[in-house]
């Protein structure tokens, strides 16, 4: 009895007098949990082999079921004893299942002189085979950690390659019922009544089942109509007083030849029997069903941690898969891994830990003894009606309800994959699948921004702080100076972004004068990048632009190099060591043009362009002491106290710091009549970097002693003083705003 509908009180009263300790209750719970989900592998079982070994193959079914059966049962107990996700059980899957059974259909039906013996033995190499490469596979990636490879597989192809496995069901399904081998004759049997006869109840079990998996809340509902099924079937023959054998004969049940019992194929006579070119032959196909197992247990695995809300260890459950796979493999068995639903099950009954798989397990072992006795009294309509019920919910749940989630553009990728398998065969739906794959890749990467950010020189400025005169020029001609920051990998997808901004920006307006392309958050370019990098340099060189290629990676920079060689005849292209080099490099030739931006040796003289006039200059600057500097001289330590204010008189100075690792890192630099050291001045710390002359430097340096007397005994001449400092924090932060609303806009 469910633990639910009895109470503690007499859950505990009952515990008293029966000395039962509550771990028999939950061995009981774990014994029903089994008994339902072993009654559902063993039906699974009989479908799946009734798939594979129909038709020419139907001597193998029997066999089939006995490998069907035991292969779950590998899975189950070695995936319960060793997954780090203790209430996992593992089945033969029919994603796999379906692709097995086109491959089967396809090097079998290529075998025109084989007897049975021979394609018999053929699909059982295939599904060993397959098995085998998977098992390998998933192991392989668990023990190197590769579990998130498979994620690079685009989602529509995974869901098309799954809903596709649907359609294979229902095909093989309907082939199982109408005994043919193509659409065509399968076509032509549908005017046959006896076939009519055989469909119909098979559609109508696959509703019934599909309806109590959606609508039921009870797990015990398929099982119950399964057995409730097999039951009325019998009842029928009974009360058409039609023999067993006369139904067996007529095709609604399994005509199986052989002694009864278990029955597993040799693999001595696999290998010798088994025809190896015409496995090869579908070498394609199975190269896939690693692909789907691997893809299919992931997607398991991440649907269980938000069921179970803890994290599973996806490489794990990939190596103790590949292990389990590996023994199936070798009694040439069916491939498997974790299922999602039969998981889910267990925790809703309140079923966990490896008693789970190990009660599953046990229960399908029980049936392994009878399995082709059980295969021949289960009727055909049954396993047709599953895989037209399996089938038909991956063809629903990866086909139509992910119209509900993805994008139409990547929906269409899943419909064209079902279709070119329902119209071309899976070798055509593969093939679309992987070309979608590429495509989908190319079309999304090719969407995604490779230009970081546009901005002209009037907006994004070196690092330099400059004179108000200069600061004005650049201004004024900041528009002049065009920079785009690229990003990430350069390909033909992407290059025509770049190439279309450099058009439009050379046409609005006129072309600037200096074009600076930013690498430094570029991660890679392949040989199609150089032919549209080429086009840049040309239309430069025609619109009279120099071009500066900044922050180069190695590997692009020796992509590039013969491209810039060939573009620097009829045009400049220079490179810098980064963006801020480049910049500076760009200012220091706008200013250079400039005569009036030339700053005089008076410092009077400066301050007054900085402030406008004032008569009380010259007082400002006598109350100011002047040091000399000689380039490389460190005159500001990191850690020293902030009692001094700079003003840049002439020369040029840089602020640095030294990273962790010793290498020193240039912040900005600084030229005549910029300010130095005021905001550490005002904040009453201490330096935070060291400052290093670049050029011989005239310094004008205001103390906090000074500045503090000033204050109190010349307030006039200190507002100035304050006037001073005060403009300099504001132009910084008004290239800093700048700069924000551009990222920002």
């Amino acid at each position: 009895m469910p633990e639910h509908m009895t109470s503690p009180q007499s859950a505990d009263a009952s515990a008293s007098t029966t000395g039962f300790p509550l771990l028999t209750r939950n061995s009981l719970h774990a014994a029903m949990f089994g008994l339902i989900a072993g009654i559902d592998g063993l039906g699974t079982s009989v479908a799946f082999a009734a798939l594979i070994f129909s038709g020419g193959l139907s001597q193998g079914f029997g066999t089939g079921v006995s490998v069907m059966l035991l292969s779950s049962v590998i899975l189950a107990v070695y995936v319960s004893l060793r997954s780090r996700y203790a209430t996992s059980v593992a089945q033969v899957q029919e994603t796999t299942i379906a692709i097995l059974a086109s491959a089967v259909t396809a090097a079998t039906g290529a075998m025109a002189a084989a007897n049975a013996d021979e394609k018999v033995s053929t699909a059982f190499a295939i599904l060993g085979a397959s098995t085998l490469a998977t098992g390998v596979f998933c192991y392989l990636s668990g023990r190197f950690r590769l579990g998130a490879l498979v994620r690079f597989l685009p989602y529509p192809v995974v869901a098309g390659f799954l809903a596709g496995s649907g359609w294979l069901l229902l095909e093989g399904a309907l082939m199982m019922v109408t005994n043919a081998d193509t659409p065509f004759d399968m076509a032509q049997s549908f005017r046959d009544p006896a076939v009519l006869g055989l469909m119909l109840p098979s559609i109508l079990f696959a509703l019934a089942m599909a309806a109590s998996v959606r609508l039921s809340p009870s797990p015990l509902a398929p099982p119950i109509l399964m057995l409730v099924s097999i039951a009325l079937f019998y009842l029928c023959l009974w009360a058409a007083d039609l023999p067993v054998e006369t139904a067996r004969a007529s095709g609604w049940l399994p005509d199986l030849s052989g002694p009864g019992g278990l029955q597993l194929p040799s693999p001595l006579a696999i290998i010798r029997e088994a025809d190896w070119m015409a496995v090869l032959s579908v070498l394609p196909m199975l190269v896939s069903v690693p692909l789907i197992a691997m893809a299919g247990l992931l997607l398991n695995t991440s649907a269980l941690e938000l069921a179970a809300g803890r994290d599973i260890d996806a490489n794990a459950e990939l190596k103790t898969t590949g292990q389990a796979n590996i023994v199936v493999g070798l009694l040439g068995g069916a491939s498997g891994f974790t299922g999602l639903s039969i998981t889910l099950l267990a925790r809703r009954l309140g079923v966990t830990g490896r008693s789970t798989g190990i009660a599953t397990a046990a229960v399908m072992a029980m049936a392994l003894p009878f399995a082709t006795a059980l295969a021949a009294g289960v009727p055909l309509l049954l396993a047709a009606g599953l895989m037209m019920m399996l089938g038909g919910e991956l063809l629903y749940d990866w086909a139509l309800a992910t119209r509900r989630t993805l994008p139409r553009l990547e929906w269409a990728v899943v419909l064209a994959i079902v279709l070119s398998m329902m119209a071309f065969g899976f070798m055509t739906g593969m093939a679309a699948g992987l070309i979608c794959s590429v495509v989908t890749f190319v079309f999304n990467y090719a969407r995604l921004p490779v230009i970081r950010l546009a901005a002209s020189g009037h907006n994004r400025r070196s690092s330099n702080d400059r004179s108000a005169a200069a600061s004005h020029l650049l201004n004024e001609n900041g528009h002049r100076i065009h920079i785009l920051e690229l990003q990430n990998y350069l390909f033909f997808g992407t290059m025509e972004q770049i190439v279309g901004a450099v058009r439009r920006r050379f046409a609005e307006g006129g072309a600037p004068r200096f074009l600076i392309l930013d690498f430094r958050n570029v991660s890679g370019a392949d040989s199609a990048a150089v032919a549209g990098f080429s086009k840049i340099f040309n239309m430069a060189a025609v619109e009279r632009v120099e071009i500066t290629l900044s922050a180069l990676p190695p590997a692009v920079r020796h992509l590039l190099k013969p491209a810039i060689e060939d573009s620097c005849h009829c045009g400049a292209i220079s490179v810098a060591v980064d963006l801020d080099h480049a910049l500076e490099a760009c200012e220091e030739q706008l200013l250079g043009a400039s005569k009036s931006t030339h700053e005089p040796e008076d410092i009077a003289l400066q301050l007054g362009r900085a402030l406008g006039p004032h008569p009380r200059l010259a007082d400002l600057v006598s109350v100011m002491e002047r040091v000399e500097c000689r380039a490389g001289e460190k005159f500001i330590s990191a850690g020293e106290e902030a009692d001094d204010i700079f003003v840049v008189g002439s020369g040029s100075v840089k602020v640095q710091v030294t990273l962790a690792n010793g290498r020193p890192l240039r912040l900005r630099g600084m030229t005549a009549g910029a300010v130095l050291g005021e905001v550490a001045f005002y904040l009453g710390g201490a330096r935070t970097a060291d400052v290093i002359v670049e050029r011989h430097a005239t310094l004008f340096k205001l103390t906090r002693y000074v500045l503090e007397k000033l204050e109190t005994q010349d307030p006039e001449l200190a507002v100035l003083a304050h006037r001073l400092f005060a403009r300099a924090l504001a132009e910084r932060l008004t290239i800093a705003n700048r700069l924000t609303m551009l990222v920002n806009g």
